[in-house]
């Protein structure tokens, strides 16, 4: 199996970009706590890390990047090495900070990102053995069992000499489908708002009313155009319009008012191409004279349609 020991790029990562809590400086500190490797398939690798900093063994997790549920894990183990717990060498990092130990790995690993007291570590079996507990000797460890597993716990470490432990019934009391404490706290985490979101979002801050107007309406976005795919060369420009239209138009009403002007006048010298209507009238091209009042006595026959009726 191909595994890289440390990348972002598995769906446990994912599932915690979904949320606002774990930005990218909180994720970059997980991974410097815990080493998260990857599969070929995406799947996260959760190593487990003797106190001489070796990899014993790593669970493989497979997960659904957005709900977080696990559907199927497996193991990767190294030859000839014991197990151990999951953070193990942290023990020695924080000699004396109290441990909060649970089940499962990703519980650990989410949960260090919170603000407690605690170096979070994990036993990465349903049931833990005292012999899988022996490294805690000397500490003082709070234990944060899934809901169902309070009694299991208290008989398992009572069987550990010298150890200082307390076991919380916080899932034991907590309401709802949570089965684990990073469950129940990731449920009280505000989700991260999707593009669509984001952008009714910034239409809010704009003007508040949009609020109420989508409420009203029940209106949602159903789509969004990135302003950066918009260059201001791409912008749409009106096309010219053109000016012959309007030029034809002038031109037309001209030629109306000029025909009202000379009706019944001297229709055929205004119909000659040798004539030009003048500030006084019709003008002849031939004769070099007005002929407003009467047909100018040129030699040419203007082509008048005949009278109707």
């Amino acid at each position: 199996m191909k595994a890289e020991i440390t990348n972002f790029n598995s769906s446990f990562f994912e599932y915690l970009c979904g949320f606002i809590w774990f930005n990218r400086y909180r994720l970059a500190d997980l991974m410097k706590r815990y080493p998260i490797g990857v599969t070929e398939q995406g799947e996260p690798i959760f190593w487990h890390i003797n106190s001489e900093h070796k990899i014993t063994n790593g669970r493989i997790l497979t997960m659904d990047s957005e709900t977080g549920k696990v559907y199927d894990d497996s193991w990767y183990y190294q030859d000839k090495r014991p197990t151990c717990l999951f953070g193990d060498y942290l023990l020695d990092t924080f000699p004396t900070q109290t441990v909060a130990l649970v089940t499962d790995e990703m519980t650990a690993a989410v949960m260090s990102c919170f603000p407690t007291p605690y170096v979070w570590l994990a036993t990465g079996k349903e049931k833990a053995t005292p012999t899988d507990l022996l490294p805690l000797v000397g500490k003082s460890v709070v234990v944060f069992p899934n809901k169902g597993e309070y009694s299991k716990w208290q008989e398992t470490l009572q069987a550990v000499p010298n150890l200082q432990f307390y076991v919380s019934d916080v899932m034991e009391k907590a309401q709802g489908d949570c089965h684990t404490i990073a469950q129940m706290v990731l449920s009280q985490q505000p989700l991260r708002p999707t593009e669509a979101e984001a952008a009714l979002m910034r239409m809010e801050e704009v003007n508040p009313n949009v609020a109420l107007l989508v409420k009203a309406l029940g209106l949602e976005v159903v789509g969004i155009l990135p302003t950066s795919d918009i260059s201001q060369d791409e912008t749409p420009k009106t096309e010219p319009v053109s000016k012959e239209p309007k030029e034809d138009a002038v031109m037309q009403s001209i030629l109306l008012a000029q025909e009202e002007r000379w009706h019944g006048r001297n229709p055929e010298c205004h119909k000659c191409k040798f004539s030009h209507e003048g500030i006084n009238g019709t003008y002849c091209g031939k004769l070099h004279r007005y002929v407003e009042y009467g047909k100018g006595d040129c030699g040419v026959e203007a082509d008048i349609p005949p009278a109707l009726g």
